[in-house]
């Protein structure tokens, strides 16, 4: 691959995570009108309102009814299993220990895609990966960090299905774009979410405009425009390398937590941090030399 042809893909990726790391901040604020289920369900039926406007200016077609079941499937695991599990993960797990657990992604991505789309990553790359998730592991390190069972049970299923998600995608851009491929699986993964909706029509009609305005930014930007670049990424380059950006999402959420709620950062984060851009910039020194290419 060419430098030029890396550098978008590069830049999609690092404006997702930050694009996603504004909804933790964003969700706060939400939260203290709304629930969680509530606020995942008000955020994508917005998200799937951007890509339906898309659609009916012709921006991409219906998806082929012999793909609708797999599409189905992703959606179910990249949209609505992980969210619930997720949600009720962070119930359940101390906040460090859950982080750590989340930020696992990036390996378990790069795992799947070798073994099932034989995508090989250079020791270079797997070192900055390592790196990488040393640096969330010192972010994380925080007092309080046990939690139940099952807790830890969820955001495993969690994690899986997102990386699930995110490999298992990658087939289908050989017919369909990122765009429609978003559209589809967003869609299709807020079905079952919908059974939220009369308590969250109920929400939006006591709340203020704020948290409503939030939520609205949240489902155009971090989850329609956000996963639409995402798996534009994806599709130009190999699922490990772009799931590794992943790893900036602590540090954006510190950064922007920091700015809009005034929440100081503890000094491991800016530790850490420091921790992650080194093994990010091994693996961006790969990826934008052109010198890793997907097998």
């Amino acid at each position: 691959m060419k430098t030029e042809s890396n550098f978008l893909p590069v830049i999609a990726a690092i404006v997702t995570v930050i694009l996603w790391a504004f909804a933790f901040p964003a969700s706060k604020v939400a939260l203290e009108w709304f629930s969680v289920e509530q606020v995942v369900l008000f955020r994508y039926l917005v998200a799937c309102l951007f890509y339906g406007v898309l659609f009916l200016c012709g921006k991409f077609p219906l998806p082929k009814l012999r793909d609708v079941p797999l599409l189905l499937l992703l959606g179910l695991l990249g949209i609505t299993v992980y969210q619930l599990f997720f949600v009720f993960g962070m119930g359940k797990v101390a906040g460090g220990a859950a982080a750590m657990i989340i930020t696992t992604n990036p390996v378990c991505t790069s795992l799947l895609a070798r073994f099932f789309l034989g995508e090989k990553l250079s020791r270079l790359t797997w070192t900055g990966i390592t790196i990488g998730l040393m640096g969330i592991a010192v972010i994380s390190l925080i007092k309080g960090t046990d939690g139940e069972p099952f807790g830890y049970l969820a955001l495993l299923i969690a994690v899986m299905s997102i990386s699930i998600y995110f490999v298992f995608q990658k087939p289908f851009f050989n017919r369909y774009s990122p765009l429609g491929m978003t559209s589809y699986t967003c869609v299709l993964g807020t079905l079952p979410l919908l059974i939220f909706l009369p308590e969250t029509l109920q929400a939006i009609a006591v709340a203020p405009l704020k948290p409503i305005i939030w939520i609205i930014v949240m489902g155009i930007f971090s989850s329609g425009i956000g996963f639409l670049l995402w798996l534009y990424a994806l599709s130009k380059m190999p699922a490990g390398i772009v799931t590794s950006f992943l790893f900036l999402q602590p540090v954006f959420v510190a950064l922007m937590s920091w700015i809009w709620l005034t929440e100081i950062p503890e000094t491991k984060t800016f530790i850490g941090a420091a921790i992650v851009f080194a093994g990010l910039g091994l693996v961006l020194k790969e990826q934008i030399s052109g010198a890793n290419k997907p097998a």
